[in-house]
């Protein structure tokens, strides 16, 4: 489609986990094919791995786990009383041991979920569903259900996130015609939080690896992915275009935790991160954040065809 009528386009996503070696090689084949045959399409690399959290409100996560998926996306007045009942937890334990178990899902991975967020503070906090079960002596299901029972069920479980093959994925973000820009932030208001990506790129890939230029990573940030977009007049520090900046000292910045706040439309909430430590964010040549906080004013304007 793309092709034939010189539209430019990207996709998702470089294979970035350390065990996708072959897949990653069949997908860089793909986009030189690609760009050899004159399509202009590029490939986006995701170079923070998720960090996945799972909570008891209404998921997925145990969708093979008939009792424990009709609890979760049950009605909520119902929820701990079925935690304690002994006939709920008898059927729980039978259906988490007749589950179908597709390679990688996380209800077959116990030890990769991570009790990380408490209602009441109990915990314990920190360690992982399998290792809580093998310390209390209990099936998996019943020490989840226990650990619920005393942390509440607003609380929440993080998945271990998955190894990125980062050296890697630093020789993918150097070719010229590959975007970092995956993130989607809000879109998952309750899995995880977008925000950051650029941070950890910066901090990670070159403060604290090595592994990227201070110049490459804030080029691939700016520069490139403006000129993908085509916003020619920003992207670049130089005279005559936008000052839109980001204002920094390396060993100030940092990638903070989630943290759940409820400020959603109808009284939901969302993960969100503190402010990463950036000195000012300036858009065409106005501050509209100083030290992590608003200064009130807006600048910028809505990029796109005209709405009038």
């Amino acid at each position: 489609m793309a092709g034939p009528r010189g539209v430019r386009g990207q996709w998702t996503a470089i294979p970035a986990m350390a065990n996708e070696a072959d897949y990653r090689a069949d997908t860089l084949a793909f986009d030189r094919r690609l760009r050899e045959a004159g399509v202009d399409f590029w490939p986006t690399v995701g170079t923070k791995p998720l960090d996945l959290y799972f909570n008891f409100e209404k998921a997925l996560t145990f969708q093979r786990v008939p009792a424990w998926n009709d609890l979760v996306n049950g009605p909520p007045e119902n929820k701990m009383n079925l935690l304690a009942d002994p006939a709920w937890r008898d059927q729980a334990r039978s259906d988490w041991d007749n589950r179908k178990k597709p390679r990688r899902a996380r209800v077959d991975n116990p030890h990769t979920l991570i009790f990380a967020l408490s209602e009441t503070g109990v915990g314990p906090l920190g360690i992982s569903l399998a290792d809580h079960a093998a310390n209390t002596g209990q099936h998996v299901s019943d020490a989840l259900a226990s650990w619920l029972l005393d942390n509440g069920i607003g609380s929440s479980l993080r998945a271990l996130p998955d190894v990125h093959d980062e050296p890697a994925l630093a020789e993918v973000i150097r070719s010229p015609h590959t975007l970092t820009n995956v993130n989607d932030s809000g879109a998952h208001l309750q899995l995880f939080c977008g925000a950051g990506q650029s941070t950890h790129l910066l901090t990670h890939y070159h403060r604290d690896t090595g592994l990227l230029t201070l110049e490459e990573a804030v080029h691939v940030l700016t520069g490139r992915t403006a000129g993908f977009i085509g916003l020619t007049d920003r992207g670049v520090v130089a005279p005559g275009k936008a000052a839109d900046l980001a204002v920094f000292s390396l060993d100030e910045i940092s990638l903070g935790a989630e943290v759940k706040v409820r400020d959603v439309p109808a009284g939901s909430w969302r993960f969100t991160r503190e402010p990463g430590g950036f000195r000012a964010t300036i858009a065409n040549g106005v501050a509209t954040y100083r030290e992590g906080e608003p200064t009130g004013e807006l600048p910028g304007t809505l990029v796109g065809p005209s709405l009038g």
